[in-house]
Parts: structure tokens; C-alpha cells; sequence
């Protein structure tokens, strides 16, 4: 009996003594027997402050703290030993802000506090708020605004219901640094507008009202048509039967090796496509080959294009000038030695620009999938004039400059959209 009353004890012991080790472990709390922060220096920001210091040489420091309030809440920001400042942000439209400032120890005991004041500069909301510009656009409104320290920023756009009640429409966010913008899908009539910015702090702006007609926009009627044997340099090749070019304008997309491809070791980097009709054009969106593949196998991922009304086809036996630098000197031409020069004047100087249709990067897998069903978009600008003829040069395939020997590139689909009502010859 004597012998397992000696292990209760025994373990009664232990467990005591492992319990006190443990409390010795945990916070204990309360003050910390030393001196505030010193050396500090405050520096107004965008919404906010920073606030630098002479990092304490103290062992037993693990961070330093700010505590303040924002929107009628208290608010924390830690900074590590190994720094020497921290930011406070979030703040739109307030005079002054105070926060405290603490040494916080290894056992979270805090210091003596040092309390500082700072009037935060213009509130970021306020920045894009006071620098948003619109002008109407196909189909909607283009919008600019300014966000100088790309924090990410809600945009939401609202408009007029039957009821005269502003509705949200879309919410759009950005971290663009200088964003321009384009919200679509609104009918060629005069329309009430409103737009706000909202931060990630739950701040959020004046509303901006407007009134504005958008541009009509429709999508050109498809079928396109082939125009590309007409075209000196012009790549006019096609995979095989089933890979030819009017693949690109049969509304398949987002399929498994499905579109147009050329033939590897072809020549030349461009296409020309004739839309049937003179366009007002609007934007280009392309639709990648394979099913979900944005950037893979012979995709093209970077083109530029050009336009115009009508060809001159007494110019079509003048076949320097139909050359394009980059292709010439990429010796993407193969029957055109790299440094041939130029004419003074080439196709370029007539033809109108259209704009660049470039694959982002860095997009997640989910974005990415998200992209090849909805398609590459650009596009074209406001001022350019309107075309019929639209001249394609591969800029890029698989996010790389095109091999000149191969010519080797691909895609399903290729749609125009603008204004259709413009006046035909």
C-alpha cells in the first residue's frame, strides 16, 4: 500500500512542479520596467503615417507597437526588432490622429508609452476620386484615375434604375499605379452614371455623378474572309486542312486543338484579314489554340495590328513597301536578307495603327483558365480611324519572340468588335 502512495506522491510532485515550469512559460502581462521608445521620428503619408526609431538594445525586446483608433476602433501594428519603423494606414478625411507607442517583451509585457501625433496627407480614395476622368466608349464609359502608392482600390460603378435609385452595375479592382479603364455592356443612349472608390480599410469616397451616352458597339459580322494571298510577305500557310485560316472566325473557342496554324518553317510573320465591311473598330479579342492553355505550345501571345479602308492595289506589286522592320530584321522573312534596308516609306505611313493584343503575365492557373474562355482582349484607340483591311504581325508565341527559321504559331479564334454604321464606299 506504502509503495503506490509513494508514486501518487511522486507523481502529485511532477505534476506540480511541470505545471509551475509551464506557468513560468506564459505571458505574464502587465508592465515592463523600462523606458519608452526614444529616438522616434513621425512622417506623414497617403492616409496614414510612418513612424521611424532607434531600435532599443535591449535582449529582451521582441517587438515594437502602435496602438491607435481608426473608424471608432482600436488598432494594433506591430513592427519586429529587426526593424526600425512602422506604417499606420487607413485614415481618410481626419484631422489628427494620436497612437501610442510601445517596447513589447519576450513575456508580452509592454513599456512605458509614448503617445504621437500626425495628420495623415490626402486619403488615397480622395486621390483617384479627385483625378478621375471618363470619356464615353464603345459599349460604355473609358475612365482614368490616379493611385500613386498602388494600394488595391474597389471601383464601383453604378447606374440610374426606372425607379431614379443608382444601382451597382460592376465593381472593379485595381492596384494599377495609373489605370485606365473601360466598363462596357450599356446601350448607345444618354445614361446616369455614378462612380465611388473603396479602399481595403472600408473607406469610402464621394460619389461622382455623370451623364454621358456611350459609343455603339456591336460585334462585326463573321465570316471574315482570307485576304492574305493578296498581301506581299504575308504568311499563307496553313497547318493542313483542318487548321486553316478561317478557323479563326468560326465562334469555336476554348475546344481541344482547335483553329488555325502555320506550317513550321514558313515564312513571314503576318496575316490580313478583311472584315467585309468598313468598322469604326473598337477592341480585337483572341481566343487561344488548345483548351486552356493560354501560353502553351505555339500560342501567340503578342501581336500587333493595322488597319485601312481600302487597298491601293496599285502599291501590291511595290513589295518593299509592304516590309515590316521587326519581321525583316528577325529574319522572319526568309527571302529577305535581315539587313535590307527599309524604303522611306512603307505600308505603315498609310495604314492606321490598331493597338497591341498582349497575354498578361504572372496570372494565377484560375485566372489564367478564366482568360481562355473570355479571350484576349485589347483595345483599339479611340482616334484611329475606320478600316475594313486589319493586317496582323506575331509579335510573341508562348511569351518568347517567334523562332524566324519556324514561323511556327497558332490560334482559335479572332473577333472584331465597333461601330458598324459608319459610311460605306
Amino acid at each position: 500500500m506504502k509503495k503506490y502512495t509513494f508514486i501518487l506522491v511522486t507523481l502529485a510532485v511532477c505534476a506540480f512542479f511541470a505545471c509551475d515550469d509551464d506557468n513560468s512559460k506564459r505571458p505574464t502581462g502587465g508592465s515592463w520596467n523600462t523606458g519608452p521608445i526614444e529616438g522616434y521620428t513621425v512622417t506623414p503619408i497617403n492616409g496614414g503615417a510612418t513612424i521611424t526609431y532607434t531600435i532599443p538594445n535591449e535582449p529582451d525586446i521582441l517587438y515594437v507597437m502602435a496602438e491607435y483608433e481608426r473608424n471608432g476602433k482600436v488598432f494594433t501594428e506591430k513592427s519586429s526588432v529587426h526593424k526600425n519603423s512602422l506604417t499606420i494606414e487607413g485614415f481618410h478625411r481626419v484631422d489628427k490622429v494620436k497612437a501610442t507607442l510601445y517596447k513589447v517583451n519576450k513575456q508580452e509585457q509592454r513599456s512605458e508609452p509614448v503617445e504621437v501625433e500626425f495628420e495623415p496627407l490626402e486619403s488615397l480614395i480622395d486621390i483617384a476620386h479627385n483625378s478621375w476622368s471618363m470619356v464615353p466608349g464603345f459599349g460604355g464609359i473609358v475612365a482614368f484615375w490616379d493611385n500613386p502608392k498602388t494600394t488595391e482600390l474597389g471601383v464601383r460603378l453604378m447606374v440610374k434604375n426606372e425607379d431614379n435609385i443608382l444601382e451597382t452595375e460592376d465593381m472593379y479592382f485595381t492596384t494599377l499605379k495609373r489605370e485606365r479603364h473601360t466598363f462596357r455592356t450599356y446601350e448607345a443612349v444618354e445614361t446616369d452614371f455614378a462612380v465611388s472608390f473603396e479602399d481595403k480599410w472600408g473607406n469610402i469616397s464621394d460619389t461622382i455623378r455623370f451623364t454621358t451616352t456611350p459609343l455603339f458597339e456591336i460585334m462585326v459580322p463573321k465570316p471574315y474572309a482570307d485576304f492574305r494571298a493578296n498581301i506581299p510577305w504575308d504568311n499563307t500557310t496553313d497547318l493542313d486542312a483542318s487548321r486553316v485560316l478561317p478557323k479563326l472566325w468560326d465562334n469555336i473557342v476554348n475546344t481541344s486543338a482547335h483553329g488555325w496554324l502555320t506550317k513550321s518553317g514558313s515564312s513571314g510573320l503576318s496575316i490580313t484579314i478583311d472584315l467585309k465591311q468598313v468598322v469604326k473598330l473598337s477592341r480585337i479579342v483572341r481566343h487561344p489554340y488548345h483548351l486552356n492553355s493560354l501560353y502553351g505550345q505555339a500560342n501567340i501571345t503578342d501581336f500587333e495590328a493595322w488597319g485601312i479602308d481600302k487597298i491601293d492595289y496599285d502599291k501590291l506589286a511595290d513589295k518593299p513597301y509592304w516590309l515590316d522592320s521587326l519581321s525583316v530584321r528577325w529574319g522572319a522573312i526568309h527571302t529577305v536578307d535581315p539587313l535590307t534596308e527599309l524604303p522611306e516609306r512603307t505600308f505603315k505611313d498609310d495604314w492606321v495603327y490598331l493597338g497591341r493584343n498582349t497575354v498578361p503575365v504572372g496570372l494565377s492557373s484560375a485566372d489564367a483558365n478564366a482568360m481562355a474562355v473570355s479571350g484576349v482582349e485589347s483595345e483599339v484607340p479611340l482616334d484611329a480611324r475606320p478600316v475594313r483591311y486589319v493586317r496582323i504581325f506575331v509579335r510573341g508565341i508562348t511569351l518568347i519572340t517567334p523562332p524566324p527559321t519556324s514561323n511556327y504559331f497558332s490560334c482559335s479564334e479572332l473577333t472584331f468588335y465597333g461601330d458598324t454604321s459608319v459610311p460605306q464606299e
